[in-house]
């Protein structure tokens, strides 16, 4: 059984699994994408109701994100600038309230931020030829990515769970309140960065 205290561990272990099976396939290295996997509350159990990877990322993601985390994930590897990727038909996600927080975390860590604006669906991410100090945080969707597929296709997402040991900690239909729970999945590492929230 899952408890609220679980959705995390369990959302980064799905992401691990994507990330060491081949499912994340960034079309860069050193690149990852915000995964906000999105749980439904029965009584004192959880279930995953589905997955989203072109998400909102506007006030209440701005005071539920660990900026920090995210900051931490980059001095650890070495990154000291991030190249952000923004959709040219969602040119205003992030919002400017998380930039915001974003680019003061970094800078007080002299870290660098820059942005590259990509192309309508079903446009592919570019690939950027960048050095290894640039990490690559991509908000925009990759057709490519088959994460990115179980996030716009519920279907194949539904198809993928139900053949593995999760099926049991589903639940596969649309609800109005979740809870939410943002990983970064990346070919670096995988990051919980944010407590569980009501969206």
């Amino acid at each position: 059984m899952i408890s609220k205290n679980d959705i995390g561990s369990k959302s980064l272990e799905i992401a691990n699994y994507w990330t060491s099976n081949g499912f994340l396939r960034e079309a860069n290295d050193n690149s990852g994408v915000l995964v906000a996997f999105d749980w439904k509350e029965d009584g004192d159990r959880y279930y995953l109701t589905e997955i989203n990877t072109n998400i909102d990322l506007g006030e209440l993601e701005s005071e539920n994100f660990k900026f920090d985390e995210l900051i931490d994930f980059l001095k650890k590897n070495n990154f000291t600038f991030i190249l952000g990727l923004r959709n040219m038909a969602h040119k205003d996600n992030p919002s400017e309230e998380w930039m915001d927080k974003l680019k003061v975390g970094l800078t007080s860590d002299n870290i660098d931020y820059d942005e590259y604006i990509t192309d309508r669906y079903p446009s592919p991410i570019p690939e950027f030829d960048v050095p290894d100090n640039i990490f690559i945080l991509r908000y925009a969707f990759d057709p490519n990515n088959e994460v990115d597929e179980f996030a716009a296709n519920k279907q194949s997402f539904i198809k993928f769970m139900e053949e593995k040991e999760w099926k049991k900690d589903c639940w596969f239909e649309v609800f109005e309140q979740k809870i939410r729970i943002i990983v970064l999945c990346s070919n670096v590492d995988n990051v919980v960065l944010s407590d569980s929230f009501e969206r």
